[in-house]
């Protein structure tokens, strides 16, 4: 091995031991106490990120009594599944519990050559959008980066279940919370996804989405790795947008298409609009006119979906109007593709996960939702 990659793999060793320690301290803290060597971390991190492990006795690298003492101090996984929906198109819907009791939901969603996992950031949502069931939660709190990485290795442990070879090949963060809220663990849990001594999936079939927080969409643009954006956009007029959207008060949309150029600019990637189709809410050639308006960069992408049903009180924009949507978008030169709904079935589909356990709990406030 030459002097170069010797010091590569030396820094992607380093990166791997600093992630398992951020994302594991409570196991950092056991092997702290009983004065383990530096490189049992490693192999703990491993154990459970490539060998997905769900009980420390599976991990056999590690001494027979190392394994018992973390079993009972730090136990090998975070979350319980509680229940699996399966829908007829393959979706695949995960209700899980969290060690102090808190629900959430992921889904994986098969397409051809591909298995998408799409994972949650926070226990509900403190966004508010008007048309998302997961919005009427509220919020308990945000979930730490284990917690969120811990929902793409149990999908993959299930996929493993079914005997076909088949892994997880794309990640969305899409799910319940704002992603941008819990900024930091969400970041630590995308790199121990994408880590070479970690999940090792590759950064270009990672996305996150969010509703527009303009400042993080900035800081998200410096980070090294090539994530990719999307930003729920839903309206571009900015009175319409804030009706359906409390997000919009904070930031004007011409603040929001700032940041989003500073994104293209900065990585060079592109950036995708999230648009629900609502039915006289924002699906008219207006809309379609102002969107050809502000979508003004090559590396600019409109993803089109119709509403799925919540009982939020809003109707979806027909099958027929959102192919003319597409059409006219198309027409004035606007990238854009109509994604088809998954999951529907089992209220798994863009916008419906709202953990209907969690609902009937309540909700109450977090105290700081930055991150």
């Amino acid at each position: 091995m030459s002097e170069n990659g010797a010091t590569a793999e030396i820094r992607t060793e380093e990166r791997g031991a600093s992630l398992a320690a951020a994302v594991m301290p409570e196991v950092a803290a056991v092997l702290a106490g009983r004065g383990e060597p530096g490189y049992r971390l490693g192999q703990a991190y491993r154990a459970l990120v490539k060998g997905l492990a769900r009980d420390w006795s599976e991990a056999t690298d590690l001494p027979k009594r190392l394994r018992e003492e973390l079993s009972e101090k730090a136990p090998a996984t975070v979350l319980d599944l509680q229940n699996l929906s399966k829908a007829s198109d393959g979706t695949r819907k995960y209700l899980f519990s969290t060690r102090d009791g808190h629900r959430i939901e992921t889904v994986m969603i098969p397409e051809k050559d591909r298995r998408t996992v799409c994972i949650s950031t926070q226990v509900g949502c403190p966004m508010a959008c008007k048309f998302c069931a997961t919005g009427l939660l509220g919020i308990k709190r945000n979930l730490k980066a284990r917690e969120i990485a811990e929902q793409v290795l149990l999908a993959q442990r299930d996929l493993a279940a079914q005997g076909q070879g088949e892994r997880v090949t794309n990640i969305v963060v899409m799910g319940m919370g704002e992603p941008f809220l819990n900024y930091t663990e969400t970041l630590k849990a995308l790199r121990v996804i994408n880590d070479p001594q970690g999940f090792g999936l590759a950064a270009r079939h990672i996305a996150v989405s969010t509703s527009g927080l303009v400042e993080k969409i900035r800081r998200f643009a410096d980070e090294p790795e090539q994530f990719h954006l999307a930003i729920s956009l839903h309206n571009p007029f900015e009175s319409e947008r804030r009706e359906i959207m409390p997000v919009a008060g904070r930031h004007s949309v011409s603040e929001l298409m700032a940041a989003a150029r500073y994104f293209v600019e900065k990585t060079r990637r592109k950036l995708f609009f999230e648009y629900t189709l609502l039915e006289g809410v924002n699906d008219r050639p207006r809309h379609v006119e102002k969107l050809a308006e502000i979508l003004d960069h090559p590396l600019y992408h409109l993803n089109l979906l119709r509403f799925n049903w919540t009982d939020t009180g809003f109707s979806a924009t027909s099958k027929r109007g959102a192919r003319e949507f597409l059409d006219y978008a198309r027409e004035l030169g606007i990238p854009a593709t109509l994604r088809p709904s998954r999951g529907g079935d089992i209220d798994a589909a863009c916008g419906q996960l709202a953990a209907k356990d969690l609902r009937r709990l309540g909700s109450a406030p977090l105290v700081k939702l930055s991150g």
